[in-house]
């Protein structure tokens, strides 16, 4: 404890002048308050705000933790700048999530002061304004009234990791740190995959229960599920399985293969359905269908095993089939028909495989009859959601039967998708590569399993063009799959100092893929897109890691 307070004595400047490549040019901007917080092993010992030149501070909670052997390990330093008044009306503009974890929040309300760090805001996984909502309700007011007696300010800040131990600094940016554009290639490639891998089989319980959301900053898992990304992370163990040829890994895939039918299976009037909270989706009875369709295929079942089900799956997906080619989207509730940019995908991926393996004309019939409608219904209501589901489909229908009309489709939904994909311009670094359209917020939030399924069906488009010899269209989609990657690799948990330092469990998180760099939860669909598309990219040697001509890298 002695020399954490003699650390702690020193100025801002004398502490970053001991570290190369910190004391930078920020000499000039630490005249603002300090936030500094004392960690071991993620949690907080102590902390608070300097308002002085120095970063000494009462010591007295660090003193009571140390009393039981507890000695910190980190410290996070917030030395702040751009000081700006915001009036409460500006509060929602300015605090948007592109300045979640870059920019701090003042609160002062009467006697209240509360400073938010920019570092504090991802380590809490809580936005800045909901602090508002939690000092209005301990005043007893509403939000409005509460931001109308109130000042607000906001602030920039120098983000640092102090490691005493190993006498250096760590620079953060958005509590993170930036995978470089230039970084990107078949290295990054393989140890991405490895880190999801990693993450799928650590995630996965004795008794083959996926975990479906964690939360890296409590330490815990929610409550909550879902059958359609439980059954998809089915599919992913099982090919994480067949590329590694491990018996441990196909072992654990067929655990949570039996996990998952035993709990989520349920023969309903003959039909075979994936049941959840009184809910039988679509999409769910397909990605389990087409769970054990790979797993047959790659030999990680007995013969015969699970064959009842699977004919009843089959059974019930036909069911839901209308002759017009629109599909039902829900056995139960019946009323029920919404979800149409995603289960009808997810069920003609699943009939394209079923389809290679059948050769069934009647099948193929079904299949480009829904094909024609479901063109139809997404011109007249056009979602980048619908697109690599339907995509990954068609590809892979067309690669058996090779009708141009699904060429066609794809690259002109492909091509739109690429428009969805931020790069360049004033975007921050940690945004670059996502697919993300903000001109059009219908489409949903940023998120990294739309991302990576997004990648899965530009991998398969990009196969398809290369096949029929569209050279250009091929480059701009590899171009899009490369600046993937770099997105993808931004938002995985790679490095436990730089990415994951507020982390109790980093065991839980390690590989793992926040949902956004301003939102470090874990949900298992944020991984297994993001895997399933790049072993794709991985199952093709000849994939080009830099541009040709003048598209850039």
């Amino acid at each position: 404890m002695p020399q954490v307070e003699a650390f702690l004595a020193r100025t801002p400047q004398q502490i970053l002048q001991a570290w190369a490549g910190v004391a930078d040019p920020l000499s000039d901007r630490t005249a603002g308050p300090c936030w500094i917080a004392l960690r071991q092993g993620g949690r907080v010992l102590a902390s608070g705000w300097q308002d002085s030149g120095s970063l000494s501070m009462d010591l007295s909670h660090a003193r009571a933790a140390l009393a039981t052997g507890e000695t910190p390990d980190l410290i996070e330093l917030c030395l702040t700048h751009g000081w700006q008044d915001v009036p409460a009306e500006e509060l929602v503009r300015r605090f948007a999530n592109s300045s979640r974890g870059l920019r701090g929040l003042e609160i002062r309300h009467g006697a209240t002061l509360l400073r938010i760090a920019p570092s504090t805001t991802i380590a809490c996984n809580r936005a800045p304004l909901r602090e508002l909502e939690r000092l209005a309700q301990r005043a007893r007011l509403s939000i409005e009234d509460f931001a109308r007696a109130a000042k607000f300010r906001s602030f920039a800040a120098d983000q640092i990791l102090i490691l005493p131990g190993e006498d250096r600094c760590i620079r953060l940016w958005r509590g993170g740190s930036i995978v470089a554009p230039a970084e990107t290639g078949a290295p990054m490639l393989r140890e991405t995959i490895s880190g999801l891998s990693s993450w799928m089989m650590a995630s996965l319980q004795d008794d083959g229960r996926m975990t479906y959301k964690y939360w890296p900053s409590r330490g815990r898992e929610a409550s909550s599920n879902n059958t359609i990304r439980q059954f998809m992370a089915t599919v992913a163990l099982g090919r994480i399985a067949r590329r590694s040829a491990d018996p441990g890994e196909a072992g654990a895939a067929c655990r949570n293969l039996a996990y998952n039918m035993h709990r989520f299976y349920l023969d309903h009037d003959g039909f075979g359905t994936i049941i959840y909270e009184g809910k039988a989706k679509l999409g769910a009875m397909a990605l389990a269908a087409l769970a054990v369709l790979e797993f047959r295929e790659a030999g990680l079942l007995q013969p015969g095993e699970y064959g009842r089900e699977y004919e009843a799956l089959i059974r019930g997906i036909m069911h839901l089939w209308q002759q017009s080619g629109e599909f039902h989207t829900f056995l139960l509730p019946r009323e029920r028909n919404d979800n149409q940019n995603f289960y009808p995908g997810e069920a003609l991926l699943f009939l394209a495989a079923l389809h290679r393996q059948t050769r069934d004309p009647a099948l193929a019939a079904r299949f480009m009859t829904s094909f024609r409608w479901y063109r139809e219904w997404h011109r007249a209501n056009p979602n980048p959601a619908f697109v690599p589901w339907h995509a990954q489909a068609y590809v892979m229908f067309h690669e058996d039967q090779p009708e141009p009309e699904l060429a066609d489709f794809i690259f002109e939904r492909c091509d739109w998708l690429l428009e969805m994909q931020q790069w360049g311009g004033r975007l921050p670094e940690d945004f670059q590569g996502r697919f993300y359209n903000p001109a059009h917020p219908e489409y949903g939030p940023p998120h990294a399993s739309s991302t990576g399924v997004y990648m899965e069906g530009l991998a398969d488009a990009w196969r398809l063009a290369l096949r029929l010899g569209d050279e250009t269209r091929a480059a701009r989609y590899a171009e899009a799959l490369r600046r993937g990657l770099r997105a993808v690799r931004q938002l995985q948990y790679r490095d436990r100092q730089a990415d994951a330092w507020y982390v109790s469990r980093p065991e839980k998180v390690m590989g793992g893929m926040r949902t956004e760099t301003y939102n470090n939860e874990i949900r298992v669909d944020n991984v297994q897109h993001c895997l399933m598309a790049l072993l794709k990219l991985d199952a093709e040697p000849g994939f080009p890691w830099r541009a040709a001509g003048n598209l850039p890298v």
